[in-house]
């Protein structure tokens, strides 16, 4: 699940843009809107995609802070 990446990241786990990519888009729709943002938008935009998947799939909001906290792109 994509929440695992963002926790494995989180815990220390080795982070490249490419990899998450591919591992969101591995999970089809649920990972659309991260991946649209990835491919076409600003930092920005894919930290707000990002958080919007965990506010939609009712995750510890407190992940949102990690999220806008580092890079994605």
């Amino acid at each position: 699940m994509i929440i695992d990446k963002i926790l494995d990241r989180k815990d220390g786990d080795k982070y490249t843009p490419h990899q998450f990519y591919r591992d969101v888009m591995g999970y089809g729709e649920i990972g659309f809107d991260i991946a649209r943002a990835m491919d076409a938008g600003t930092e920005d935009d894919v930290k707000i995609a990002v958080c919007k998947y965990i506010i939609e799939n009712d995750y510890n909001l407190e992940i949102c802070k990690y999220i806008k906290s580092v890079d994605w792109l």
